[in-house]
Formats: C-alpha cells, structure tokens, sequence
C-alpha cells in the first residue's frame, strides 16, 4: 500500500540574478546546484504568495568570507523564502 501523496505545489522562477562577487568560483557553483532543493526545504509547508509577473528583490545576505555551499544555499533560499512569505529583509 502506498502512503498517500501530498498534494505538489510549483514555484516557476523565470529568472534567477544572484551576485557571489567575494565567493570563490567552486563554491558558487555547487550552491547554485543545492539551491533548488534548498529551497523547496525553506518553502515546505508554506504557502507563497501569488506574485504572478511581479519582480522580487530579495536584497543582500550577509556571508562569512568562506561560506560553505550549502550554507549559502540555504542562506539565499531562506532570503528567498522570506520574500516570498511577504517578509521584510
């Protein structure tokens, strides 16, 4: 027997701009890669706002000078989260 299914919600993000000016190249890339799970992780049992055609500014975040990726994954994603909740940076 299968347990049953949550119903699936979807985020279409058109486009994505991020600034890791400081972050060294590797880095960068493997948390542009963890972010799309990180971010399902910050919006779990939430609903966002429908923001249809609007553009968001999630404004800065602050980093330590050698973040790891996950961390700055989850550190963008829960600025993004935050935004999409209506919350002020």
């Amino acid at each position: 027997m299968n347990a049953p299914s949550l119903p699936r919600r979807r985020l279409h993000i058109n486009a994505l701009e991020l600034d890791l000016r400081g972050i060294p190249a590797e880095t960068a890339e493997a948390a542009a890669r963890l972010l799309g799970p990180a971010l399902a992780q910050a919006l779990a049992g939430q609903t966002p706002q429908v923001l249809s055609g609007e553009r968001l500014d999630a404004d800065h975040l602050a980093s330590p000078a050698s973040p790891s990726a996950q961390a700055l994954a989850a550190g963008i994603a829960q600025r993004i989260a935050g935004t999409l909740r209506g919350e002020q940076p």
